[in-house]
């Protein structure tokens, strides 16, 4: 071997025992030297966790020392097609454990950014009653919101977004993204039932969480396209899953901007958004919708929007296929909890680490 040879072969040798402590990424290495000092489960092997939480965060319910609280809404009643849903938070809770802490393109730690919690899943005091376990979330979300906290919350039936978006608009109404199959917001009963995932999003406008000329929801197509008469009335913008295949994501994404401006705004996700080929565990799986990097992109896209709160509802475990639904939405829910992260230090201007 020629000198220049082996001083090549040593410098690799040199980059093949580097570790995560010394990262070409300074914060990276000092993230992971941070875990190892706290005891932090973060970068352990999945079969050695002893508890599933949302991305490994800490389980607290102290929300005194929390920027963001993850929590569980395990709710199915209401649903007009067949339930399971509140198996769903469980089931994100174990897929998420594959992912994060770093995000694999921008290279954002969540946790250095913002006190993180699992706060735990909702105990409904009457589960079966849907009045209320609306209430139950309600407030709930309150005491979050009244303590500075920001909540991502995982459902359930897409009901649970309507008590949100209530608790949460009770100063002023809020903005809203919403990638859907439906735009749930159907006049009148479902089964009986005014409460229902059918007509979140009116009932969250008559109830002055969302403000319809700050909503866009996109993806909407199906069978269902003719209940959605509210939302065309009311002053949504409605991107139907062929619009957003003529104007491309870039055009989308420019209109989303506009429309929801510089004020607080709210992403709800909803499984069934995604086609039915990436997306089989949800109660409702609606072919022709997006591709699962469609929908991420789409996420991304929202960054630089001031983010107050954000959901993931319609999973449902029970319909899943080797867990690859929960897998997805883990994967995009981790898309998301960046943005809340950023969206809320930059809007207060403090950056907190969480500690476990």
């Amino acid at each position: 071997m020629s000198d220049i040879a082996d001083q090549r072969l040593e410098a690799m040798r040199k980059f093949a025992q580097r570790s995560l402590e010394n990262h070409r990424h300074p914060h990276i290495g000092e993230f992971y030297k941070r875990c190892l000092e706290e005891n932090a489960p973060v970068f352990d092997p999945p079969h050695e966790l002893t508890e599933n939480t949302f991305y490994r965060a800490p389980r607290s319910d102290q929300l005194n020392i929390a920027d963001i609280a993850c929590l569980g809404l395990p709710m199915d009643v209401s649903a007009p097609y067949h339930g399971g849903q509140k198996f769903a938070p469980n089931a994100l809770r174990e897929a998420s454990c594959t992912h994060g802490p770093i995000h694999d393109r921008w290279n954002v730690i969540p946790f250095d950014m913002c006190r993180v919690i699992d706060y735990g899943n909702v105990v409904f005091s009457r589960p079966h009653d849907t009045q209320q376990t609306v209430q139950d979330i309600y407030e709930t979300i309150c005491e979050i919101d009244d303590a500075g906290v920001v909540p991502f919350s995982v459902g359930g039936v897409h009901t649970v977004s309507h008590p949100v978006l209530k608790a949460l608009g009770r100063k002023e109404p809020v903005g809203l993204i919403h990638i859907d199959a439906h735009a749930d917001t159907m006049a009148g009963e479902m089964q009986g039932e005014e409460l229902s995932d059918g007509a979140v999003f009116r009932n969250a406008v008559l109830d002055s969480g969302i403000d319809p000329a700050r909503t866009v929801q996109i993806g909407i197509r199906g069978f269902a396209t003719h209940y959605w008469d509210f939302s065309y009335d009311s002053g949504m913008r409605v991107i139907t899953m062929d619009d957003f295949d003529e104007m491309g994501l870039k055009n989308v994404l420019a209109e989303v901007h506009e429309i929801i401006g510089d004020g607080p705004c709210y992403l709800t996700l909803d499984c069934d958004g995604i086609d039915a080929n990436y997306m089989p565990g949800t109660q409702l799986p609606e072919p022709f919708g997006f591709t699962s990097r469609e929908v991420r992109n789409l996420i991304r896209g929202l960054r630089g929007l001031d983010l107050i709160g954000a959901d993931i509802v319609e999973l449902c475990p029970l319909v899943d296929v080797r867990g690859t639904s929960a897998n997805l939405m883990a994967a995009l829910g981790f898309e998301i909890l960046c943005l809340l992260s950023e969206a809320r230090a930059e809007r207060t201007g403090e950056i907190n680490k969480t500690h476990w």
